[in-house]
């Protein structure tokens, strides 16, 4: 039996990493089970933040913020980034990116060496 959100999010994931390919990233979803979670898309850009994609009507920013920061640790990364779909938007161009503050300094600081 299949669970459909399961399916949902699966469906969600792989739009942002064909999204993030097509905009030139080498990008990839992370297959699930891993006893290390390391968010659901890898891209081997080290300066790139750990992602973690969601697909859920209700909103948990603080939970899934406090979940990617534990997956960029497990991966490696600096900094983490939530990804979640927007209602109505099936382009993930349009969906949100959810971080604190210091992720998104991070993130442009990083960018400016």
């Amino acid at each position: 039996m299949s669970n459909p959100n399961k399916a949902k999010g699966s469906a969600a994931e792989r739009a942002v990493a064909d999204y993030l390919n097509v905009r030139g990233l080498e990008a990839e979803r992370v297959p699930a089970g891993s006893n290390l979670d390391r968010g659901d898309i890898w891209v081997p850009d080290k300066s790139f933040p750990a992602v973690q994609v969601k697909n859920h009507a209700r909103l948990d920013l603080s939970g899934w913020v406090d979940d990617v920061a534990i997956q960029a640790k497990n991966a490696g990364r600096e900094t983490g980034i939530v990804i979640h779909k927007r209602r109505g938007k099936g382009n993930p161009a349009s969906w949100y990116v959810t971080c604190t503050l210091d992720t998104l300094i991070t993130i442009i600081e990083g960018n400016k060496r």
